[in-house]
């Protein structure tokens, strides 16, 4: 497969957004579509994306709050 950077940019964003918004659907459309172009694999990859942005952001909120938590027994300490 020829790899069409636009299509797949298009692709990538539909991903991220569907992604965020419509999971199921784009868990649907993921595994029931082929063969694979470009457009389809940009989708693929935007969804992992958003994925990885979500973990991400929940691994700093985690960090967050055990700064908070470790600050206010050092306080206690005190």
């Amino acid at each position: 497969m020829e790899l069409n950077e636009e299509q797949f940019i298009a692709g990538f964003n539909s991903g991220y957004l569907l992604a965020q918004y419509e999971q199921e659907v784009l868990t649907s459309l993921l595994t029931q579509i082929s063969p694979v172009n470009s457009y389809i694999s940009g989708m693929t990859y935007g969804k992992k994306e958003y994925e990885l942005t979500l973990q991400t952001n929940q691994l700093d909120d985690l960090r967050k709050i055990r700064s908070k938590g470790k600050d206010s027994r050092e306080s206690e300490l005190d």
